[in-house]
């Protein structure tokens, strides 16, 4: 088996890129589908028993391709890793605010789930950080980055093509009772977003930074239901418009920022780097 994936590696890393998330998210899927029918759970009970087998999964994944190194990687520290993906802590924070003050204005605060429930929530948006972040940043951008030469135009194809396969991979919520429509406006944003934690995953070399980012992000854009139960998650997407692709537009900038030319060159030279240490170690 190990033959066989070395030499999708080598040979066909972009089908590989493919296959690894097309398994994970059918895995995922069925859980979510075979659990209800023996147990019931309220709340995101069910979505976080999934998610901790969606870790498994993608340690598993890791391993057989030769990425479990990833989570060993020091890189920045994790405090000065936030402030490089600061846009993103700042927009975490903002969200945050702005549905508790919603939920006020509401009349809805009174209605806080159970500290169990709530528990479970927050549970839930730490295991969704791990599994997809060890998956589309710690090994498919990884593998890509193998494919490709340490160059300016291998570091961007690296990000454009596992952002992209990170935003397709939302587009199975469509299973889940989104419509086509929001479900196609949620991938867009996805693989914006993905762009941007790539980004920072690159300019950190530290897998954690961008779990905790990854948390933060879906713990403030789903905390209405999750601390309140206000709203549920497929009527949320539900209610995406095309309005929202201008807030993905500013999304960009950061990635931009980040990628300047002294800061691209600068990724380059650490990716070298870090590819020799692999080799003498």
């Amino acid at each position: 088996m190990k033959d066989k994936i070395d030499f999708l590696k080598e040979k066909h890393t972009l089908v590989l890129c493919i296959l690894i998330p097309a398994i994970y998210l059918t895995i995922l899927k069925c859980t979510n589908w075979i659990i209800p029918f023996s147990t019931k759970f309220k709340g995101y009970g069910l979505q976080l028993m999934a998610e901790c087998i969606g870790i498994i999964l993608s340690l598993i994944i890791m391993h057989l391709v030769g990425k479990q190194y990833i989570l060993k990687e020091k890189g920045t520290g994790i405090l000065k890793g936030l402030f490089v993906g600061g846009f993103l802590v700042v927009i975490c924070f903002l969200g945050t605010i702005f549905t508790l003050m919603n939920v006020i204005e509401n009349g809805d605060a009174n209605k806080l789930l159970p500290l169990s429930q709530i528990a479970i929530f927050i549970a839930t948006m730490i295991g969704i950080g791990i599994s997809e972040e060890f998956i589309f940043r710690g090994t498919i951008l990884n593998l890509l980055l193998d494919k490709f030469n340490k160059t300016p135009r291998g570091i961007y194809a690296s990000i454009i093509i596992s952002s992209v396969i990170f935003g397709a991979a939302h587009m199975t919520n469509v299973f889940s009772g989104v419509s086509i429509k929001s479900s196609f406006i949620q991938a867009v944003g996805a693989a914006v977003l993905g762009a941007l934690i790539a980004t920072i995953y690159l300019r950190t070399r530290n897998i954690w930074v961008v779990v905790i980012l990854h948390a933060f992000m879906d713990f403030s854009s789903l905390i209405g239901s999750g601390l309140f139960g206000t709203n549920s998650v497929i009527n949320q997407i539900n209610s995406y418009s095309y309005v929202n692709f201008i807030s993905y537009i500013i999304y960009l900038i950061p990635i931009l920022v980040l990628l300047r030319k002294e800061k691209l060159l600068e990724i380059i030279e650490n990716e070298k780097l870090n590819e020799y240490h692999k080799k003498n170690s």
